[in-house]
């Protein structure tokens, strides 16, 4: 007797989970089967633990606890394990979320096993082929049934690749569902953490990750700008299990930064409310800021959500250290501006995808 499910849903790290959460429990409430896996793609219990309860989402039905190896390997092995429970059940149809390795893996099983794929958060580019991220939407977007859009920007990017316009479905930023839902949550909780985390002044929150940026000239420049600030401002860095290691491994001089384990997302989100700036080269982030009207300067040369630059909170700054001085200088004496309101960033994106998957 071969399974029945309505749809699938696949994750594989924490800004999925912040992504499919709505979805899910959307779905699950109009009755649907929905099989939903996680590749295990995130190995670090910080990065991820929590996060259910944090979400109100139900487990995983299957973890594949992909290996912790190089993103090649993870890759293949991420492919031909779903592919088996592809092959293994009657799905109707399979959903990606983003843009990590999981997303394209399980896009890439999907199509093998001949089933129908829909791609949330489809459409962002930021135009720099040398980060993974970027090749995985392309590529991702190019063998997509639906295409389903956070702002009318990515619809531009697809029509150029030539993508038919009938698989393009503006529906808003799913994220945002998330955190419209836990909004009153994430606000009550913002002095509880920085009671525990002993904040008692004005502070930045900052956030390093890719790997482009996990060199030491950067990482110098970024704590070397912003040591000009640690006497009036406290620095929370909430750290990737890659930075911390590269943190540990190059002697890199922290500054009076302070180093702080992952948070789970109501205690991040919290943090990131109550805080005067977010220095970033995260994508989500941007948005998060943006509809919470939270100054943000982007660590990077460009970035894949230019709607947050024109109508949100954003700004490139890239990782020149005067540049970086600069634009903290600029932005403390102003907001860049305020809540953003975007085109269906409502918190109502879900019930806009499950109607054009279920009519």
């Amino acid at each position: 007797m071969t399974d029945k499910y309505d749809i699938a849903l696949v994750v594989g790290t924490r800004p999925n989970f912040v992504k499919a959460a709505p979805l899910l429990n959307k779905i699950e409430e109009q009755n649907k089967k929905v099989l939903f896996i996680h590749t295990g793609q995130h190995f670090d219990k910080n990065m991820s633990k929590n996060i259910f309860d944090d979400l109100s989402m139900r487990t995983p039905d299957i973890n594949l606890n992909a290996p912790s190896d190089s993103q090649s390997k993870q890759f293949q092995y991420i492919v031909q394990e779903l592919q088996k429970i592809f092959n293994n059940c009657e799905i109707g149809k399979v959903g990606v979320f983003g843009d990590v390795t999981s997303t394209l893996a399980a896009s890439i099983a999907a199509k093998q096993s001949d089933l129908y794929l829909f791609h949330v958060e489809s459409g962002l580019r930021s135009n720099n082929l040398g980060m993974p991220e970027e090749r995985n939407r392309i590529m991702v977007d190019a063998i997509s049934d639906l295409l389903l859009i956070p702002s009318e920007d990515a619809k531009e990017n697809l029509l150029k690749e030539k993508v038919s316009s009938g698989k393009i479905h503006n529906v808003g930023n799913i994220m945002i569902d998330t955190l419209a839902k836990n909004k009153s949550k994430i606000i009550n909780n913002s002095e509880d953490i920085k009671k525990n985390l002993n904040i008692n002044k004005p502070y930045f929150v900052v956030t390093l990750h890719r790997p482009a940026n996990l060199n030491d000239d950067i990482l110098n420049n970024v704590f070397d700008a912003i040591s000009n600030f640690t006497d009036y401002y406290q620095v929370i860095l909430p750290a990737h299990p890659r930075l911390k290691n590269y943190i540990e491994n190059n002697n890199i001089e922290l500054s009076n930064v302070i180093l702080i384990d992952p948070l789970s997302y109501i205690d991040f989100m919290s943090l990131v409310y109550g805080c005067d700036l977010v220095l970033t080269d995260s994508g989500g982030i941007q948005e998060e800021t943006t509809y919470l009207g939270i100054n943000c300067l982007t660590l990077r040369e460009e970035t894949e959500r230019p709607i947050t630059v024109q109508e949100g909170t954003n700004k490139v700054i890239g990782t020149n250290k005067e540049n970086i001085i600069n634009e903290i200088n600029n932005v403390l004496g102003s907001k860049i501006s305020n809540e953003a309101k975007i085109k269906y960033w409502d918190g109502e994106t879900s019930d806009r995808i499950f109607q054009i998957l279920f009519g």
